[in-house]
């Protein structure tokens, strides 16, 4: 999310670039890397606990497996945390588009995620990040359903602009997300350099299936929240980088990579970038 960060989520933990991580069910939002600047921790099974990756002396020991992090599923498969919600306020006068298809005119509320009309009225979004909402209905086209998903978090909930699809790093995404998976280690692609996505990278390490990433892991990066002080390294980056990442006024576009191993489990990471 930082300049030459990678925000990676474990739900990995969030590198800046950002990562989300989950064996099996996912269990909740773990660390959080930093690649230069502030310190961050990577953790593979969810958990806390650190490692600085460039060269700053907070970033705490690593830990793998554990943690404390609240789990929004009880068991694999299940899609629990993030099906309910409808939208929060409805389609914006001025961009003209709400995610999940909805259509927004001035003033108008368009039509919101989850089936409930938005609200319309001057302004249109209404300011909620704790907000719950169910993905919009899938284009059919996985990459363009994870560009949706963020945004529908960032016009409705934040009120922030759309971010572009970066199709032009999808293969460096698809790369790191393999790259990973054969580790099984959470922004191991990124911290090894091993393609140049620049900006930051959340990511969704071992889920289930491809809508439970864009269902689930992606509430579960939201519902981090913003940090409580402007001023967020170390254990509050950890707690809250994933939501950073996706909220940076400084990130205009995202490039979403995807790779589901011999076994069935799917990782995801969100590059973020200017």
């Amino acid at each position: 999310m930082r300049t030459a960060s990678v925000g990676l989520l474990t739900l990995a933990l969030a590198l800046a670039f950002g990562c989300s991580s989950s064996d099996g069910p996912p269990g909740g939002v773990g660390g959080t890397t930093s690649f230069a600047g502030s310190a961050g921790s990577m953790s593979n099974n969810g958990g806390g606990g650190g490692q600085s990756v460039a060269g700053n002396a907070s970033g705490g020991s690593a830990a793998s497996n554990g943690g404390t992090a609240g789990s929004e599923l009880a068991g694999e498969g299940n899609t629990a945390g993030a099906a309910a919600g409808g939208a929060s306020g409805g389609g914006s006068g001025s961009s003209g588009m709400s995610n999940g298809g909805a259509k927004a005119g001035a003033g108008g509320g368009g039509q919101a995620n989850g089936g409930s009309s938005g609200s319309g009225g001057a302004g249109g979004c209404v300011k909620n990040l704790a907000c719950k909402l169910s993905p919009p209905p899938s284009t059919g086209d996985i990459y363009q359903d994870c560009v949706d998903r963020i945004n529908q978090f960032l016009t409705q909930c934040a009120c922030l602009p759309a971010l572009a699809r970066r199709t032009d790093g999808e293969a460096c995404a698809n790369q790191m997300a393999e790259y990973d998976a054969s580790k099984n280690s959470a922004h191991a692609g990124a911290i090894a350099g091993i393609c140049q996505p620049g900006g930051s990278q959340n990511e969704c390490p071992g889920y289930a299936s491809n809508s439970q990433v864009i269902g689930l892991c992606m509430q579960q990066m939201w519902d981090e929240g913003p940090p409580p002080t402007s001023s967020c390294t170390g254990s509050c980056y950890e707690e809250h980088g994933h939501f950073i990442n996706m909220t940076d006024p400084d990130v205009t576009k995202v490039a979403c990579g995807f790779y589901t191993t011999a076994s069935g489990k799917v990782w995801a990471v969100q590059n973020f970038s200017r």
